[in-house]
C-alpha cells in the first residue's frame, strides 16, 4: 500500500508542476505519459482525469476558464491552474 501510494503522490505533484499554465486534462495526461497507443490512451486520460478531480476536490487547483463557459459558440475544454 505504501508504494501506492508513494506512487500516486509523485503523479500527483507532476500534475500539479505542470499546471502553472492552464492545462487541459488531454495536456495534463501527455505531460504524464507522453502518448500512450490503443486502449492504454483512454487508461492515460481517466487516470489523469482521476488526478485533477481529486486535486480539485481539494482545493490545490482550480478551472482557469470558467468565464468562457458562461456564453459558449462552440465546446470548450475546461482548462485547470493551480490555486
Amino acid at each position: 500500500m505504501d508504494a501506492i501510494r508513494q506512487h500516486h503522490a509523485v503523479r500527483l505533484e507532476k500534475v500539479l508542476s505542470v499546471l502553472d499554465i492552464p492545462q487541459t486534462i488531454d495536456e495534463i495526461s501527455y505531460a504524464l505519459f507522453r502518448r500512450p497507443k490503443g486502449y492504454d490512451a483512454l487508461l492515460a486520460i481517466e487516470e489523469a482525469g482521476a488526478h485533477v478531480e481529486y486535486l480539485y476536490q481539494r482545493g490545490q487547483i482550480r478551472i482557469a476558464n470558467l468565464a468562457d463557459l458562461e456564453n459558449p459558440s462552440q465546446p470548450i475544454a475546461l482548462k485547470y491552474i493551480r490555486t
